[in-house]
Order: structure tokens, then C-alpha cells, then sequence
């Protein structure tokens, strides 16, 4: 081979070379055209899921929260023993009931809205923490409130003393304001803490993401007791105390709204233990135990 067609072949291979860049070059060029051209997907409408996955997102991003409402209860019958310098006796199956304040137009603002009047309506208070998209842990006020009822005859046996001399008890007592009055009114305060399970939920025909979850708590109980011992001639003793311990299982249902705000309906049932309740300035107590069943609707916000 001379060095002629070496040169041929050569310049054969260029141009062999040459035709497929310059192919290759405008299929390129084509091909970027027509994604030019092309129409740009329209948007996806948000769906529940994705709203409530991004609910989802917010809590994880929103750690705390902190919420505010009210509650009612239904407690079971209770036993109390009272003890002191000049008595020794038991009341059992003492009926008590809570004592919330009445809702009307008036009150909404006067009480129930207003900060000066915090503690006269039953209420709760909630800051929780959240650990994951679905689990929280919460520090908890439930400002409940207890009250014997006046006026109802229970089994009694013991005895007390006072300045017309000593009296035992029979197989029954009625309970009024001549011999005591006995209650937790501002209030039966129970402090706990509370671990909450989440789940996802979706509520037919309501755009706005939701969860079902339930909670187990335990923590101590602080009460305000109004207690007035009119057989011992012991006027009302009125001062917190932490009195006992109180734990409680529950669940329900939180719906947000506005992105960072959300509503929360509630059931507890709990059970109260309160071995050291404060009857009199000098020292007299009281214990008693029993369960409660309670209903509450907060509204709340993260941050």
C-alpha cells in the first residue's frame, strides 16, 4: 500500500466520521426542540392524603404544642375515713359530682374566655412534645372539681368529739352543712404526664387532615380542699396540697386547621388515690379513693 490510498482511506474515515457527528448533532438538536415544545404537566390537586401528610411534616418540623379547654366528669362512689385529734370515723359510698360552670353567651366571656377567670370553669391545660409522626409526650393540668352532695344519707360508723361531748355514729348519716361540708373546687388538680399513640384518619366529606389517637398517664394530685368540720367545730380549711397520686388511659380524636391549629376531643377514665387530704388548719386529714370518667375539647396551636 502506497502512500496515496493510505491518504485516501484515511480522508474516507474522516468523512465517515464527519456524517455521524454531524447526524448526531442535529438529532440533538431535535430532539431538545421538541422537549421545548412539549406541554408542561398541569398540577395534581392536593388529595386528603397529601394534606394530611403534610400535617404530618408540619408536627414533625412544629415539635411543641399547646393547648386549652374544658372538661366534665362522672365520678364513681368513695369511701373517706377522717382522722384527727377528736374523731375517728368513715362515710362509704359517697356520692360526689363536678361542678362546672354554666355556659352561656355572658359567661362565654366573663368566665370561660376571660383570663382573670381561669380557675372557675373546670379546664385543661396540654404542652406536648412531639418524639415522631406519631407518638407525643404531654404535661398535663386537668383543673377538675369534686363536690359531696349535701343532703344524701350514707352508711357511717366511727366516732367524734367536740364540746357537747362525745357521739357515735349509727348505721347511716345524712350529710348537710351542720355536721360538714366536703369538696375539691379549686380544684382536684391532677399534674401528669402522658404518652399518646397516633394514627392516621381520614373523616369523610371534611377536608382536613386528622388523627385518632390514644394516651396512658400518671402523675400526682394537688387539690385545693374546701372542707368545713362543723360536728369538731373546725372552720374550712382552704390550701393546695399535694394529697395523692392519679393515673388514667384514654383516647380520641385532633383535627387540624389553618395549618398550625387544631381541636381535640377527649376521653379519660382515671383513678384517683388521695391518702393525705388536708381537712383542718391544725392538722386533721382525710383519705379516699375512686374512679372518674371525663369528657374535654381543647383548641391548640404548634409551634
Amino acid at each position: 500500500m502506497n502512500f496515496g490510498e493510505i491518504m485516501y482511506l484515511n480522508n474516507g474515515s474522516a468523512k465517515v466520521t464527519l456524517v455521524l457527528s454531524v447526524a448526531m448533532l442535529v438529532g440533538s438538536f431535535n430532539t431538545a426542540a421538541q422537549m421545548q415544545n412539549a406541554t408542561a404537566p398541569e398540577p395534581v390537586a392536593p388529595t386528603k392524603v397529601s394534606l394530611l401528610m403534610e400535617s404530618q411534616l408540619n408536627s414533625a418540623i412544629n415539635k411543641w404544642s399547646f393547648a386549652w379547654g374544658w372538661n366534665r366528669e362522672v365520678y364513681s362512689k368513695s369511701d373517706i375515713h377522717f382522722s384527727g385529734t377528736n374523731h375517728d370515723f368513715t362515710l362509704s359510698d359517697v356520692k360526689a359530682k363536678d361542678k362546672q360552670k354554666e355556659l352561656t353567651l355572658g359567661t362565654l366571656f366573663t368566665t370561660f374566655l376571660n383570663p382573670g377567670n381561669l380557675t372557675i370553669p373546670q379546664t385543661n391545660m396540654r404542652i406536648a412534645y412531639q418524639l415522631s409522626k406519631d407518638t407525643a409526650v404531654a404535661f398535663n393540668l386537668d383543673h377538675m372539681k369534686y363536690v359531696v352532695s349535701d343532703g344524701q344519707t350514707v352508711r357511717s360508723s366511727g366516732s367524734y368529739t367536740n364540746s357537747s361531748g362525745t357521739t357515735t355514729l349509727g348505721a347511716t348519716k345524712t350529710l348537710n352543712a351542720d355536721f360538714m361540708h366536703y369538696e375539691h373546687t379549686d380544684g382536684l388538680n391532677i399534674i401528669s404526664l402522658e404518652y399518646e399513640k397516633q394514627y392516621s384518619l381520614e373523616i369523610p366529606r371534611v377536608n382536613m387532615p386528622a388523627r385518632a389517637f390514644s394516651l396512658v398517664g400518671l402523675g400526682f394530685v394537688m387539690p385545693k380542699s374546701n372542707i368545713t368540720m362543723t360536728m369538731i367545730e373546725q372552720t374550712r380549711n382552704d390550701q393546695f396540697h399535694i394529697a395523692g397520686y392519679s393515673a388514667a388511659v384514654g383516647g380520641g380524636v385532633e383535627a387540624d386547621f389553618l395549618k398550625r391549629y387544631f381541636v381535640r376531643g377527649a376521653y379519660k377514665f382515671g383513678y384517683v388515690n388521695l391518702p393525705d387530704v388536708k381537712t383542718s388548719a391544725r392538722g386533721d386529714k382525710a383519705s379516699q379513693s375512686f374512679t372518674y370518667n371525663e369528657l374535654l375539647m381543647l383548641i391548640g396551636v404548634r409551634f
